[in-house]
């Protein structure tokens, strides 16, 4: 079983079927707008994970792919998920990656971070990678940090890093955190 918290439309999910074809998909999310083509395929459920996570049995794969910063209660949430992995299994977390260049360079110039900016409502909680990969191994998992999608360079029109700095500064140059997480399998 996959889980998706924060599925949105099932872009997410969409992938999970076609390229891992899983026994079956669960979808959490606040609102409902999944894409009608994975109705049939998706159970939908709706609400706060905190609340909606109890209902729902141990998942081989948990994901929360640019959602954690959206939470008000995030490390709730977080908790909440890990202890939704089932032995074996694992849990990625993706959200920006707020130690960039570019973050750095807009909180000192502006006094915000690049994501964070207040014109960007739905982004409410920054969350430190360190302190993901903390709670995750409090909840018995063993976590790892790597960096996804380079980012632009600061005041250069959009551009983006080269490849060669992005592979040997990724905290500095990529957009986003990713903090994956595994239950070893005799834990329960």
């Amino acid at each position: 079983m996959w889980l998706d918290i924060g599925c949105g439309r099932g872009d997410l999910l969409r992938a999970v079927r076609e390229r891992h074809e899983p026994a079956s998909l669960i979808g959490v999310d606040l609102l409902d707008w999944l894409d009608a083509d994975l109705r049939a395929g998706v159970d939908l459920r709706l609400g706060p994970a905190e609340i909606v996570l109890p209902q729902l049995p141990s998942a081989d794969r948990v994901l929360m792919v640019e959602t954690i910063e959206h939470l008000e209660a995030p490390w709730t949430t977080l908790r909440a998920a890990a202890q939704h992995v089932a032995p074996g299994g694992c849990l990625v977390v993706t959200t920006p990656n707020i130690a960039s260049a570019r973050h750095r360079l807009e909180l000192l110039i502006r006094g915000h971070l690049t994501a964070f900016r207040p014109e960007n409502l739905p982004h409410i909680t920054p969350a430190l990678p360190h302190v993901t990969a903390m709670i995750l191994r409090d909840e018995g998992m063993h976590a790892s940090l790597s960096y996804a999608e380079r980012d632009v360079m600061p005041l250069t029109g959009g551009r983006r890093w080269p490849r060669v700095v992005a592979r040997y500064a990724q905290q500095m140059t990529n957009v986003s955190c990713v903090i994956s997480a595994r239950r070893p399998l005799g834990a329960s």
